[in-house]
C-alpha cells in the first residue's frame, strides 16, 4: 500500500504538476515557455533512475540458515526432482503468502517491456481466479544428465509443437543492473540460449521439508548461486519475478522460498501433500 501511494505521488508529480504549470506559462510565455516544466520532469526522471532501486527495505526480520551444500541436501534435491518431473505444479511464494491467501507465480498475457517474444512472469497478489489458476500451471521437465535440475514450461501457453519456458535472460533490471536480472517467458521456438538459461537447480530450504529455492544454472558460478525470487516491485499484473545476481542476503533467501503444489485434476484442483517426496526418501 505504501508503494502504491508513492507511485501515485510520483505520477502526480511527474505528469500532473507539469501540465498544470505549463498551462499558466503558456498564457505568459507561449509554446516555448510551457515546455520548461516537462524539461524539469525529464531531469527528475533522470535523477530517480540514477538513484536506482533497492530490493531490501528492511522488512525481513527473520534470519535463515545458509543454504546447505552437503550430500544429504543433494539427495533430497534429487528426490524432489524425481517426484516433480513429468507433472504439473504451481509455485507459491512463501514470503508473500499468508494463512488466508496463497500468492502464485504465473505467466500473464502481457508482453515484457524488453519485447523480443517475451512475456512477463509475475506473482498474483490477490485471491486467485480461474484464469490465474490456469496461468500458474507449469509442467516440470528434466534436464538431460542432471539429477537436481529442471525446466518449467507454462501449461497455459504451451502447445504440442512448442513448450513455453520461463528463463533468466541476459537482461538486467534497468534501475539496479548490478544486482537484479529480469525473468521472462519465451513465446517462440526455444533456442539453444533459452534452453540453457531456463535450467534451474532445485535447492531444499533448510529446516523446511515442503519448501524449495530455484537457482539459475546458467548464471551461477562456484562462488555464488543466482536465485529466482519474488520482488517487492509490482505492476497491475502483480509482483515481479527477478533473479538475484550477487551474494544472497537474508531478504533474498526469504523471497526465494517457494512451496510446490501439484495439479491433480483437469478441473484445476490442487492439493498440497505434506512431505510430498517422502516415498522417494524411504
Amino acid at each position: 500500500m505504501n508503494q502504491l501511494k508513492w507511485n501515485l505521488f510520483l505520477l502526480l508529480l511527474i505528469v500532473g504538476v507539469p501540465v498544470i504549470v505549463s498551462q499558466g506559462i503558456y498564457e505568459q510565455g507561449g509554446v516555448v515557455g510551457c515546455l520548461a516544466p516537462f524539461v524539469g520532469c525529464g531531469a527528475l526522471i533522470g535523477l530517480l533512475t540514477l538513484k536506482g532501486f533497492k530490493e531490501d527495505n528492511g522488512d525481513t526480520k527473520i534470519s535463515f540458515e545458509p543454504p546447505a551444500s552437503d550430500e544429504k541436501s543433494h539427495e533430497m534435491a534429487v528426490a524432489m526432482v524425481r517426484q516433480m518431473v513429468g507433472k504439473r505444479i504451481r509455485l507459491v511464494s512463501v514470503h508473500w503468502s499468508d494463512p488466508e491467501r496463497d500468492e502464485y507465480l504465473y505467466t500473464p498475457d502481457i508482453e515484457h517491456p524488453s519485447g523480443g517474444g517475451r512475456r512477463r512472469v509475475a506473482s498474483w497478489m490477490d485471491e486467485p481466479t480461474e484464469d490465474i489458476l490456469s496461468k500458474s500451471r507449469y509442467m516440470v521437465e528434466s534436464v538431460k544428465g542432471e539429477e537436481d535440475q529442471i525446466r518449467l514450461a507454462s501449461v497455459h501457453w504451451s502447445n504440442p509443437e512448442r513448450s513455453e519456458y520461463f528463463f533468466s535472460p541476459n537482461a538486467d533490471y534497468s534501475l539496479n543492473r548490478k544486482e537484479i536480472r529480469e525473468v521472462t517467458s519465451w513465446t517462440g521456438e526455444p533456442t539453444e540460449g533459452v534452453l540453457s538459461t531456463s535450467r534451474y537447480m532445485v535447492e531444499p530450504v533448510p529446516g523446511q521439508e515442503d519448501e524449495i529455492r530455484l537457482i539459475s544454472v546458467h548464471w551461477s558460478d562456484p562462488e555464488r548461486d543466482e536465485y529466482l525470487y519474488t520482488s517487492r516491485l509490482y505492476t497491475l499484473e502483480g509482483r515481479e519475478i527477478k533473479s538475484w545476481k550477487v551474494e544472497p542476503t537474508n531478504d533474498i533467501l526469504s523471497k526465494s522460498r517457494y512451496r510446490v503444489e501439484f495439479v491433480h485434476s483437469s478441473k484445476e484442483e490442487e492439493m498440497e501433500d505434506e512431505n510430498w517426496w517422502g516415498d522417494e526418501k524411504q
